[in-house]
């Protein structure tokens, strides 16, 4: 089975407009990305999907593959089943362009989810006490085959016992088969999706199940200038 990263990029980011290309070091923010994105096992194709002249030209720039979508997606989803559409690959794995640093190894095991009879895999990470109770970060409880059960930007689940459950953040990281995409951005956005804002709420709530692969490595993801800046800042030649 053929898998494609597809790199949803949009220019006009309320909290930090112009983020893709926003200068980290000596490369802008959609070519690390990019580029740590080709470093994954059993990647066959990688290409970043926008409605911008700016984000094209630049992917040009550093020799990287774009295509341009409509600027009517409502979300990086759609952005990826819009290019997904235009491909063969049987697995779509869609890496956020802020996702500056991830596990690789946790993508590749997302792909060997993928060949089997999971529908919608997303990876996770170990979350700090801060991140319980920050409704910025993302959470996600999982049954004992680690799919999930639910995602929630409230802290979950509410620890009145500790010791029994491993907190857990959800990396904005999805690896989908290829009409289970199709399916999915076919569907209305559902009640708890428009509650809690997350869009893998319409999976669960339609009964799509969502694997969830458990990674110890390290994540990084700049949403404002604040985050570039403390990267910058944090890096280690």
């Amino acid at each position: 089975m053929k898998a494609a990263v597809i790199i949803p990029a949009r220019y006009a980011s309320t909290r930090f407009p112009g983020k893709p290309l926003a200068q980290i070091k000596d490369k802008p923010l959609i070519q690390w990305v990019y580029e740590n994105s080709l470093k994954c096992k059993g990647i066959d194709t990688t290409l970043i999907a926008t409605d911008d002249n700016r984000i094209m030209e630049a992917v040009a720039g550093f020799g990287g593959k774009a295509v341009f979508t409509s600027s009517l997606c409502k979300s990086g989803t759609d952005r990826v089943a819009e290019v997904a559409r235009l491909i063969e690959h049987e697995i779509i794995i869609n890496i956020q362009g802020d996702q500056i640093v991830f596990d690789e190894v946790a993508v590749t095991r997302a792909i060997e989810a993928l060949k089997g009879d999971v529908p919608i895999v997303t990876i996770a990470t170990p979350a700090s006490p801060r991140e319980m109770t920050d409704p910025n970060t993302v959470k996600v409880v999982c049954d004992k085959d680690d799919n999930a059960l639910y995602f929630s930007r409230s802290p979950l689940p509410y620890t009145r016992s500790e010791g029994f459950w491993q907190p857990l953040k959800h990396i904005g990281i999805y690896g989908f088969k290829r009409d289970t995409l199709k399916t999915l951005t076919r569907l209305r956005p559902s009640p708890l999706e428009k509650t809690e804002s997350l869009e893998q709420l319409r999976a669960l709530e339609n009964g799509i199940d969502i694997r969830v692969i458990v990674s110890k490595g390290n994540f990084f993801e700049i949403n404002t200038p604040e985050d570039a800046k403390r990267f910058i800042e944090s890096w280690q030649d």
